[in-house]
C-alpha cells in the first residue's frame, strides 16, 4: 500500500441505505486522519497527505498500542 493513502469521505444520499451490510457513524466536525502503525512508529496523514504527527501526538501515543501494519481511518476531534 502507498501512503498516504485517501480517506474515505462522506457521500449525500437521497434516502438512508438500510441492510445489514451498512455502518453509520455520526458526523462530528473534527479533522479527517489517517492513522499508520509501522514497526517502528505511528504516522498521522491529513486528508491533504500532509503528514500531522506532531499536531496529534495523544493520538500517536495511543496508535502505539495497535499491531505493526494497522491503518485507521477516521475523525480527529478534540
Amino acid at each position: 500500500m502507498e501512503y498516504p493513502i485517501p480517506p474515505a469521505l462522506a457521500q449525500t444520499a437521497p434516502t438512508i441505505p438500510h441492510g445489514p451490510d451498512w455502518w453509520y457513524e455520526p458526523k462530528f466536525d473534527g479533522h479527517r486522519t489517517i492513522l499508520r502503525r509501522t514497526d517502528d512508529t505511528v504516522i498521522l496523514y491529513a486528508r491533504s497527505g500532509r503528514v500531522v504527527t506532531s499536531h496529534w501526538m495523544d493520538l500517536a501515543v495511543a496508535g502505539m498500542a495497535l499491531p505493526p501494519g494497522t491503518t485507521l481511518d477516521g475523525e480527529a476531534v478534540i
